[in-house]
């Protein structure tokens, strides 16, 4: 199970992001975008937070992502969200190379 989120401008969906059940109770953050012409006015954080608030609600104990190092960006948001980078790992996502979790306990 999982859910998307998605932010608004104007009635225009400019940004999204997926939420997603893992098998250990965790819940993985996916997929997150923003258009260009939106970047830079807090919407990121605001899908993160909506994330955390429902993987909260639902009983997570952490909230996971895999991104990608040439994103320097999302890994400063989520540096400051208060996730911390994990050890490298197996991933089907190809661009992937930074693993990261945030706790919710």
């Amino acid at each position: 199970g999982g859910r998307i989120f998605f932010v608004e401008r104007a009635g225009q969906a400019v940004g999204c992001c997926a939420l997603m059940a893992m098998d250990d109770g965790s819940y993985e953050v996916a997929k997150m975008t923003i258009a260009p012409s939106a970047r830079g006015q807090g919407l990121s954080r605001r899908l993160l937070d909506a994330c955390e608030a429902a993987a909260r609600d639902a009983g997570a104990h952490r909230l996971y992502l895999e991104t990608s190092s040439t994103l320097g960006p999302a890994l400063a948001l989520y540096d400051s969200f208060g996730f911390v980078r994990l050890p490298p790992r197996d991933t089907p996502y190809v661009r992937a190379d930074v693993f990261m979790e945030k706790a919710l306990a």
